[in-house]
C-alpha cells in the first residue's frame, strides 16, 4: 500500500493492485461494451509504466543534470505520471472497482514524493492533494503511518518555497492549505509529539485562520479516543494558543 518512493516500486505495487482488480467479475456495465473497460485501463497502464520508466532514467541522471535540463525533464515526467495515475485511477472507478480505485489514488503520494526527493516539482496537486487526505484516513498501523507522514512531510518541505506566502483566495493556497492540515492529521496520529510540533507550528504560521477549527476538533478527538498523555497535551497546548502566530518553545 506504501511501496518506497521510487519509481520501479511504484510500478511493481500498482501491477498488484491492477491484477488484484482483473481477478473480479467485471461489472455489468461492461457487458453493454465487451472489453472497453479494460481495454482503457490496459492503455493508461501501459502508458504509465512507460512514464514510471523515464522517470526512473531521469532519476538515475547525476545531481548537477537535475539542476538543469534534466530537472526541466524530472518536472515535466512527475506531472505527466501524476496525469497518468490520476486517470487510471479515475477509470478503475468508473469500470466499477472502487476500491482498487482508491489503492491507485494512494498511490499518487508516492509518486510526488519519489519526484520532489530527486529535487523536482508538482504542479499537478490536487491529486496529491486528496492522496494525503484519503491516507490520512485509511492508515492505521503506526508503523505505516510514520512511513506516511515522512512522505508527506517530504512533499511538504519540497513545495514549501512555491506555495508558502500564497494569497488566501488563491488556487495555490488552498492546495497548500490541504497539504499542511493533512500533515497535522497524520502527525497526530503517529501518537509521537517531537512530529506533531513542527506540524502544528505552521498550522499557527501559514493557516492562522483555519488553526483554531483544528485544535477544537484534535481536542475533541483526543477525549473520544483515549489518545496518550503525551499527545493529548501537546494538543492542549496548541489548543489554548490558537490562532497567537507564535511558536510554543
Amino acid at each position: 500500500m506504501l511501496p518506497p518512493c521510487e519509481p520501479v516500486a511504484i510500478r511493481d505495487e500498482i501491477q498488484r493492485i491492477l491484477d488484484a482488480l482483473s481477478e473480479h467479475v467485471p461489472p455489468p456495465s461492461a457487458l453493454t461494451d465487451p472489453g472497453a473497460d479494460d481495454t482503457a485501463l490496459a492503455a493508461l497502464a501501459q502508458a504509465l509504466n512507460d512514464a514510471l520508466d523515464a522517470l526512473a532514467q531521469c532519476l538515475q541522471a547525476p545531481a548537477s543534470a537535475l539542476r538543469g535540463a534534466s530537472g526541466a525533464d524530472l518536472d515535466r515526467l512527475g506531472d505527466h505520471a501524476v496525469d497518468l495515475l490520476a486517470r487510471l485511477a479515475e477509470a478503475a472507478f468508473e469500470a466499477g472497482h472502487a476500491e482498487h480505485a482508491r489503492d491507485l489514488r494512494c498511490m499518487i503520494l508516492a509518486l510526488a514524493c519519489c519526484v520532489v526527493r530527486g529535487d523536482g516539482e508538482i504542479s499537478h496537486l490536487q491529486p496529491v492533494v486528496d492522496a494525503a487526505a484519503d491516507l490520512a484516513s485509511r492508515e492505521g498501523e503506526p508503523a505505516r503511518i510514520r512511513v506516511l507522514h515522512q512522505m508527506t512531510d517530504d512533499i511538504v518541505r519540497g513545495l514549501e518555497a512555491r506555495l508558502s506566502g500564497a494569497a488566501p483566495d488563491s488556487a495555490r493556497f488552498q492546495l497548500w492549505r490541504g497539504l499542511l492540515i493533512n500533515r497535522a492529521i497524520i502527525a497526530t496520529r503517529t501518537l509521537e509529539p517531537e512530529l506533531m510540533v513542527p506540524a502544528f507550528d505552521a498550522l499557527l504560521e501559514e493557516l492562522p485562520a483555519d488553526a483554531p477549527a483544528f485544535f477544537r476538533e484534535g481536542m475533541r478527538r483526543m477525549d473520544a479516543q483515549q489518545y496518550p498523555p503525551a499527545v493529548r497535551e501537546v494538543m492542549r497546548l496548541y489548543h489554548d494558543v490558537r490562532g497567537a502566530g507564535e511558536r510554543l518553545h
